[in-house]
């Protein structure tokens, strides 16, 4: 049964982005309307997660202002993660993400439509230059961005060390951080797994937390407390 919903996901994924393309290409592209991206990626995800039996469980997410946009920062499990996120956050995500994604077809034009920044983690300079993006479009456009800190997904489940990068983001942009702790997307999809099982996923929003106060300097301990606090507890 397992196999054959995620057949049938991939296949119905597949019609709904090929239907929905060219009313993104028209709406976001010549247009510059975005807000058809995210309504036609929450449709694609919420219809696949609905065949391949996958449900949130969200908490918390009633208690967070918005009227800021917030940097989201989470942690890292499994190629879940990020649909889940965007599937349940009440705004439109940008996302920073590796530059390989760009590659993907169909997905890697619409992520540059959304106005996703590329992460070429290969080059420092390039991660730096990536950064300044996402602190311009920020403090121009207003967007929320969701990032991973740890830059990649943990093999075990075990939390990997939070880069601060992310962080002085939103500190050098001046918004909240808005942590968010994902459990669960690991047990249905670890890494390595093509397929993905049946369950719930629980998603934990915690209070928003300001860095105004915090120097450069003291950025690494604060990164390092929100680590412990929130995100000490090995995936299940």
């Amino acid at each position: 049964m397992r196999l054959l919903r995620n057949i049938l996901a991939f296949f119905v994924a597949c019609l709904l982005i090929l239907l929905l393309f060219p009313l993104v290409a028209i709406g976001a592209g010549i247009f510059g309307r975005d807000a058809i991206i995210y309504s036609s990626a929450r449709l694609v995800i919420r219809s696949s997660l609905a065949i391949l039996g996958v449900r949130p469980l969200v908490r918390g997410l009633e208690a967070v202002d918005f009227s800021v946009p917030p940097l989201v920062v989470c942690n890292h499990l499994s190629n879940l993660d990020g649909p889940m996120l965007v599937s349940v956050l009440p705004v439109n995500p940008r996302v920073l993400i590796k530059s390989e994604a760009r590659r993907i077809p169909l997905i890697g034009w619409v992520m540059k439509l959304a106005d996703f920044v590329f992460v070429d983690r290969s080059s420092a300079v390039r991660r730096q230059e990536a950064l300044n993006e996402a602190i311009e479009k920020i403090r121009r456009k207003r967007y929320c961005f969701l990032v991973f800190p740890e830059g990649t997904r943990s093999r075990d489940g075990a939390v990997r060390d939070f880069k601060k990068g992310s962080f002085l983001i939103a500190q050098r942009a001046g918004v909240p951080v808005l942590p968010v702790k994902l459990s669960g997307t690991r047990r249905l999809m670890p890494p390595g797994r093509k397929t993905c099982g049946r369950g719930t996923v629980e998603v934990d929003f915690h209070p928003l937390l300001d860095l105004g106060a915090a120097s450069e300097g003291e950025l690494p301990g604060v990164v390092r407390n929100v680590q412990r606090r929130i995100y000490e507890e090995k995936e299940a």
